[in-house]
């Protein structure tokens, strides 16, 4: 796979934005199972990591840009995030919660990365045994984001999904620029990536 043929989803930033956003996201989740992609996101996310070196594992990829290991991270605040919207909605009528700048939670002190890894696929765990065992009516049940306005829980859980696959991406690119950036070779990273089926 060239470089300029490297697959790149681009979501449009949540506090610049909102609308778009959200529009982003759910786009970007089309009609997949939700349940299927947030189970298996951490596992996507885990075969990824195996085609980097630990040695590298906290490298910057490029300016700007988050190392890969950061991004799990981020996904497990998430998680923690979305896990109590979540339960909010499912026991409040129409509650009204909070956004949060990622970029300010981003640097907060962290377990060692497989430790972290290991972290966010249990709450993960937790979460999707949560919502596979509410009554398919609950997901018309709604909240009210601080920013982003009102929402249906099946709008936040496909919020999801679109932002798993977009970082899922986020991490493939980055281990792709670190690996190369050390003179390793790609091909197996990008076969990697081509067989989860989010290309």
């Amino acid at each position: 796979m060239a470089t300029a043929a490297v697959h790149r989803i681009d979501i449009p930033s949540a506090t610049e934005d909102p609308s778009a956003y959200v529009t982003a996201l759910l786009e970007t989740a089309g009609d997949r199972d939700p349940f299927e992609v947030m189970a298996m996101t951490p596992v996507w996310a885990a075969r990824l990591f195996e085609e980097l070196p630990v040695e590298l594992i906290d490298e910057v990829p490029e300016a700007g840009e988050w190392p890969a290991a950061h991004v799990v991270g981020h996904l497990f605040d998430v998680d923690i995030v979305y896990g109590f919207r979540w339960r909010l909605v499912a026991t409040e009528d129409d509650p009204v919660y909070p956004g949060y700048d990622e970029e300010l939670w981003a640097p907060l002190p962290r377990l060692p990365f497989r430790a972290m890894l290991d972290a966010w696929t249990g709450l993960r765990a937790a979460n999707v045994a949560l919502l596979a065992a509410l009554p398919a009516a609950d997901w018309q049940r709604t909240g009210r984001h601080g920013e982003q306005g009102g929402e249906t829980m099946e709008v936040m859980i496909r919020k999801v999904v679109g932002h798993d696959i977009a970082h899922v991406n986020q991490i493939y690119r980055a281990i792709r620029l670190v690996r190369r950036n050390a003179g390793l070779d790609v091909a197996r990273l990008d076969e990697t990536y081509l067989g989860l089926g989010l290309a």
